[in-house]
């Protein structure tokens, strides 16, 4: 009788531990501005969440389990943030996640289709899934050729597909334009704060890849954040071996021909973390992130590629090109690496859509909104 005494109030006590009515969630401060910050925390606090800063002002959260997500806009230089999260539900329309028969997954907003993952006829077709349109700001930011022309764009490298990821140098194969990746399963996961899809993909016997792709209900504009684990699945995995090859890759997009030149070096188009602008030296330099912006339709847009801290061999390397072509390639410089069977490498990428430049898009702070979301729970 005793014994069962001491396990019931043993559980009572876990019970009253775990169960919260809130709980504060701090982000560390930071030097500079942070703008579309995703804090992730442990709370005592049963989901669904609700959640809202210090003045009261709502935010959208979301999580499983006691694990919340919530999404903050904005944190200025210097201070730290706090965030009370609450059982309950986030107000407003969210980011959703829709399948559709032709093959892809529409992601939407309350007010647009932000983009589509493909990963059925067309990823067949084209060998590998990835996204396609990426609309923003009224525009689409990325090329139409293959998938649907449009009349006067360029019809060259028919394998750059919109946004995606893949390499053309992996135990002598080329996963660039030939060997096909394919899609083997995915799961999906949408709420007010984002939408989630994690897909499993084959590249052939050699890796087992895993794509964590996170989009943010960001307004007009678009943030996606993606995690990508590669791992040797039945032996050892050579990346880069010939250097030739190497430069084939990574994480891509094909932009769209109105923010791409014919000919020259684009100064006034590309631009990295570092100041330099144009293909030349956004090529010879390492950088934490670059940014690729023009007209579309008479709309100043931009997109940017950042690499994430935590990534394998950060800051990346760019093949990044006047003529459209916008590519983060960790090997194409820094060459081979190995891995022997059952050891992976993980890669980290937020992919930024705005309007105007990169320095009316405030590229600089949604990097450090990216790079700096420590966080902790009281």
């Amino acid at each position: 009788m005793r014994t069962l005494t001491l396990l019931l109030l043993s559980a009572l006590a876990c019970a009253a531990d775990v169960a919260q009515d809130s709980a504060t969630v701090t982000i560390a401060p930071f030097e500079k501005d942070r703008r579309w910050v995703l804090v992730e925390a442990k709370v005592k606090v049963s989901a669904p969440f609700a959640a809202a800063d210090e003045k009261g002002n709502a935010l959208a959260a979301q999580g499983d389990g006691n694990t919340v997500r919530v999404l903050v806009p904005f944190i200025p230089a210097n201070e730290k943030a706090r965030v009370v999260v609450k059982s309950g539900s986030s107000k407003g329309t969210g980011v959703s996640l829709t399948d559709d028969p032709a093959g892809y997954i529409s992601v939407k907003s309350s007010d647009r289709e932000i983009t589509r993952y493909h990963n059925g006829a067309w990823a067949e077709k084209h060998k590998k899934p990835f996204f396609w349109p990426l609309n923003s700001h009224g525009v689409n930011l990325l090329r139409g050729w293959p998938m649907e022309p449009k009349a006067g764009e360029p019809n060259d490298h028919p394998h750059h597909t919109g946004l995606y990821f893949c390499f053309g140098e992996v135990n002598g194969k080329e996963y660039w334009s030939k060997t096909p990746i394919t899609p083997k399963s995915v799961k999906k996961e949408q709420g007010p704060a984002y939408a989630r899809i994690v897909a499993e993909n084959a590249w052939g016997d050699d890796i087992a890849e895993t794509q964590d792709i996170v989009i943010l209900n960001a307004g007009d504009d678009v943030v996606m954040d993606w995690t990508i684990t590669l791992k040797a699945a039945n032996g050892p995995v050579v990346f880069g071996k010939d250097l030739k090859m190497a430069k084939e890759g990574a994480f891509a997009a094909r932009v769209a021909k109105e923010l791409s030149l014919a000919k020259g070096d684009a100064p006034d188009t590309i631009l990295d973390a570092k100041g330099n602008k144009g293909e030349k030296l956004a090529r010879e330099n390492a950088a934490p992130w670059v940014d690729y912006s023009g007209e579309i339709e008479s709309k100043k847009v931009g997109i940017s590629i950042m690499n994430h801290p935590a990534s394998f061999r950060y800051p990346s390397d760019w093949h990044v090109r006047a003529y459209g072509l916008f590519a983060a390639n960790p090997w194409i410089i820094k060459g081979e690496n190995t891995l022997a069977k059952g050891e992976s490498l993980t890669l980290k990428w937020r992919v930024y859509v705005h309007g105007g430049d990169a320095a009316a898009g405030k590229v600089a702070d949604v990097f450090a909104g990216y790079a700096n979301a420590q966080a902790s729970a009281e």
